[in-house]
């Protein structure tokens, strides 16, 4: 996830420090066939540069360049972003007012098949997120991954963001709460990992599945487990997670605990049945876990 974002912040940088003053005085001067040959060199985009920026005056003077407004605002840069995906990702409310009032593609995709609400919901601007709902934006799009803004918006902690998606879904709530991607993981997996305990809370208390299994057969708890979430863990035994799952190499959570030397989280799940004595495929107890990890042999 952290990856991901990194991803859109590096192309970002790239846009907004783009020199694009030959291609913005084709645009101003109306020659566009001028304007697409130096676009096809760089592929970049000055309506992207400045959404990305957050320039309402100068997005709505490249807007009403040419034939007319929805063209431009529909326009790609090099990685297929609109510049509804850069103002969406950047927070800029009335950029992303404007663009939608100039009929811009509230669901276009990228290459990745990222939506705007994709991008919104990494941000976590709920006003952004609010304007893209109101214009009809599809909450469960799937990008390539087939990843879903709240698996986004859970995963980087937005819990006002993922609040505002679900009450805008009606009957595919639990489409939504419930979508695994190409690893199976579900906004679950993905928040249980990262540790925001709050939106935690707020995916279970939409039903999720607290004992979803992702395509190696790992829970919500046994995710948590390996990153040591000690507040996470409890609110997830306390909703009915199985502490006595195991993943597809028979690893439960304790397992996981002890792997990564967690005692508090270690201490959580003996309390709760954990079993010391459970056995991965290669016959290793949680024991010879807490060994290599160098120490809390003395929680089991």
């Amino acid at each position: 996830m952290g990856q991901a974002q990194s991803n859109q912040e590096t192309v970002g940088e790239k846009v907004l420090n783009a020199v694009t003053a030959p291609l913005a005085a084709c645009c101003s001067t109306r020659a566009p066939a001028r304007a697409s040959v130096l676009l096809n060199k760089k592929g970049e985009l000055p309506v992207c540069n400045a959404a990305y920026k957050g320039e309402l005056s100068e997005l709505q003077s490249l807007a009403h360049q040419g034939p007319g407004r929805k063209l431009h605002v529909s326009e790609k840069d090099a990685d297929d972003n609109t510049p509804l995906h850069w103002a969406a990702v950047r927070g800029h409310a009335k950029c992303t007012d404007y663009l939608l009032k100039c009929e811009a593609d509230v669901n276009a995709k990228n290459k990745d098949k990222d939506t705007p609400m994709h991008w919104a919901c990494s941000g976590g601007n709920v006003e952004v997120v609010r304007l893209l709902v109101e214009a009809g934006a599809d909450g469960v799009a799937r990008n390539s991954d087939y990843t879903t803004p709240l698996h986004f918006a859970a995963a980087d902690g937005h819990g006002e963001a993922v609040k505002l998606l679900l009450s805008s879904m009606n009957y595919r709530k639990q489409e939504a709460v419930n979508a695994a991607n190409m690893d199976k993981d579900t906004p679950l997996h993905w928040v249980a990992s990262e540790g925001h305990v709050e939106v935690v809370k707020i995916l279970l208390a939409e039903k999720a599945d607290v004992n979803a299994c992702n395509k190696d057969l790992n829970t919500p708890l046994l995710v948590a487990c390996a990153e040591g979430h000690t507040a996470v863990v409890k609110v997830l035994l306390a909703s009915g997670a199985n502490v006595q799952m195991y993943n597809k190499d028979h690893w439960s959570a304790v397992h996981w605990a002890c792997a990564s030397g967690r005692q508090e989280v270690m201490k959580e799940l003996l309390l709760n049945g954990g079993n010391p004595h459970a056995k991965t495929k290669k016959g290793e107890t949680p024991l010879h876990f807490a060994v290599r990890a160098g120490g809390y042999l003395e929680s089991l």
